[in-house]
């Protein structure tokens, strides 16, 4: 088949990162992908160093790219006329958009099947917008239970769940777990509104007595204001904030415990990660996360309360015993959350629809 995807921008986010890894994998199975990227990195202020890397590692496995440009989603004509010329010059089977703005773009595309995947539990778009996308999206895809009830809330079309997956490559296991001092904690995500991170501060700041150190790799706006806040709470010689980090794997094995303590998520591929590696988690109950605990027991959700967030953060923190067996969970559930799976799960959709168009097609022409 030949696929081509449309998403953000060639960045360190999870949904950027778990396409890439399905473009790879797809191309591996000779699938020909084509990918096109809204955003540059230098139009938001991202690492340009990743994006050179994200766009090597395409180069790499064969598989085509082009930038659409920040100014599209502005001016849609833009994009429009972007996507068309792609489908002129590449004649896709499937667009698999991945943003309702990408979908958007596609419903002036040549006749071909769309598909498109909402990576998150908020929907980011008027309710009448998925009225609009109907028009044209074939399927639509949930990453995880919650944004596949979402979306069957909003369209009228099929709704396949196919839960996000990780790339072996992404991850170094921990094959023993070790009780080190201090406790070594790790968030990983964009410093945004939505990773919420003064509520874990401000759990933190009642566990200020114990002996942790927690590592916060990733970029964004709310950076300094993060800083500025681990002053006010006295936790400035406990927290470190690395940016951006390329090899995510070896933060995640020297760590001890993962946390994530986010307004609102789809299934995060870094919390996917961490369980991938062995890590015991703690995240708030938003979007996929309980599901993956849920299905690894590898962890402990919570809800967004200062005061529970800092009681359960403790008792990982104090019981390396409690978290060893978390460990040993984590190592022995998490393969299900492989990206061969979301690759097969992805074919047997794109297939199930270009088999349903030609057996439309043999129809309509009288020869059944």
């Amino acid at each position: 088949m030949k696929i081509m995807h449309i998403l953000s921008s060639a960045a360190s986010g999870g949904a950027e990162i778990y396409v890439r890894d399905l473009a790879i994998e797809m191309s591996k199975l000779r699938h020909a992908i084509f990918l096109v990227f809204i955003d540059r990195a230098e139009e938001t202020g991202r690492s340009l160093e990743f994006e050179e890397e994200f766009l090597e590692l395409l180069k790499i496995n064969g598989i085509g790219y082009v930038f659409i440009g920040q100014a599209s989603r502005k001016n849609p004509l833009i994009g429009i006329f972007a996507v068309r010329k792609a489908f002129k010059e590449w004649q896709p089977d499937i667009i698999h958009t991945h943003l309702y703005y990408a979908a958007i773009f596609s419903l002036f595309a040549p006749r071909c099947k769309i598909i498109y995947t909402h990576h998150n539990i908020k929907i980011g778009a008027p309710e009448f917008i998925y009225h609009l996308l109907d028009i044209r999206v074939s399927s639509y895809i949930g990453i995880c239970q919650a944004c596949t009830n979402l979306l069957r809330s909003l369209t009228r079309k099929n709704v396949h769940r196919i839960d996000n997956g990780v790339s072996g490559r992404r991850v170094k296991v921990k094959d023993t777990y070790e009780n080190s001092s201090p406790v070594k904690l790790v968030f990983v995500g964009t410093l945004s509104a939505q990773k919420n991170l003064n509520l874990l501060f401000h759990a933190l700041s009642e566990l200020a007595e114990l002996d942790f150190q927690l590592c916060i790799a990733g970029e964004g706006a709310k950076r300094e204001e993060l800083e500025l806040l681990t002053l006010e709470l006295g936790l400035s010689d406990k927290v470190t904030f690395l940016g951006n980090v390329l090899n995510i794997k070896e933060l995640l094995y020297a760590s001890d415990i993962f946390v994530m303590s986010s307004a609102w998520e789809g299934l995060p591929i870094a919390q996917i990660e961490a369980t991938m590696t062995g890590l015991p988690v703690i995240v708030t109950n938003v979007g996929g996360c309980a599901e993956i605990v849920n299905q690894v027991q590898n962890g402990i959700v919570v809800d967004g309360n200062v005061h529970n967030y800092a009681v359960a953060l403790r008792s990982l923190i104090q019981d390396y015993e409690y978290r060893k067996v978390l460990h040993l969970n984590a190592i022995k559930w998490s393969s299900q959350y492989g990206i061969a799976s979301s690759v097969n799960a992805h074919l047997v959709v794109y297939q199930s629809l270009l088999e349903n168009d030609e057996h439309s097609h043999y129809n309509s022409t009288g020869n059944v």
